[in-house]
């Protein structure tokens, strides 16, 4: 994948003239479901219809598939039909994983787990480490049905943690649940903050009107993106390994943590006046 995804948005496998609508709403990417928002005497159709569409078109942003469970034959034949590489596809999005076994027999493809069962988040040490998985992501509204719990912030803590955690360990992208109140857009940027300093790359979305909560809770303003450059800056011309800036001590992890910041924006840290 050429970025992590800060806002994917989900749109159905059926609904592929949305695409381009949504890209021009703000998507810095796209999760195409073949799954959930699909009935099953659908899924052939809708994943040749997506077959076809991506050998005919191609779009500006990130297209990442949520293939069917890769334990059924719906699954297995998502994978098998849209793995080809000639496909503009950035990322296959893997429900229901619980473990590396089903991974093992896939073919070289990036692969994004959906953690959203108890097994799931009790083996996330062994399914992050495999090769092929390029990012984690939360799959909030199955596993508190399958916890019997909420899905408030409190309740899926321990889950969105592991995640964060494990992505640290295995340099991966990092992807919070989607927030359900499509209308509650205070609360999705409470939920979406929160995700943030926890340590999320992304939130994922499923309503356009939820994107600029997102990417505005995600991405630092220009004010931030200053201080980041100034502090990298005077950083660079100090002999010292702890130097004082503005009253905050600086040293190598604040570094990192300013030049994680100018990446999310597209600045190379490495180049900066």
């Amino acid at each position: 994948m050429n970025k992590f995804p800060i806002s994917p948005l989900f749109i159905p496998a059926n609904k592929l003239d949305w695409i381009d609508k949504t890209f021009q709403k703000g998507a810095d990417s796209i999760i195409i479901d073949l799954e959930d928002s699909i009935s099953e005497n659908e899924k052939d159709q809708a994943r040749e219809d997506l077959y076809s569409h991506l050998k005919k078109n191609s779009h500006v942003g990130e297209l990442i598939i949520r293939v069917n469970p890769v334990d059924d034959k719906f699954g297995q034949e998502d994978i098998k039909l849209l793995s080809s590489s000639d496909l503009s596809v950035s990322a296959f999005m893997l429900p229901k994983i619980e473990d590396c076994s089903l991974i093992d027999n896939l073919p070289e493809i990036n692969i994004i787990a959906l953690l959203e069962t108890p097994n799931a988040i009790n083996n996330i040490s062994l399914i992050a480490r495999d090769k092929k998985v390029k990012g984690l992501a939360l799959g909030g509204a199955d596993l508190s049905a399958s916890l019997g719990s909420t899905m408030d912030w409190d309740s899926l803590l321990y889950s969105r943690s592991k995640i964060v955690i494990e992505s640290a360990i295995n340099n991966l992208f990092s992807i919070d649940s989607p927030f359900m109140d499509i209308d509650n857009l205070d609360k999705l940027q409470e939920e979406s903050k929160k995700a943030k300093a926890l340590g999320f790359n992304g939130k994922a979305a499923i309503h356009p009107n939820q994107l600029d909560v997102i990417k505005s809770s995600f991405l630092p303003d220009e004010e931030e993106i200053n201080e980041a450059k100034e502090i990298i800056k005077a950083f660079k011309k100090s002999s010292s390994a702890v130097m004082a800036f503005n009253g905050r001590m600086i040293d190598q992890p604040i570094i990192l943590s300013m030049e994680k910041r100018l990446r999310l924006v597209g600045i190379d840290p490495k180049n900066i006046d």
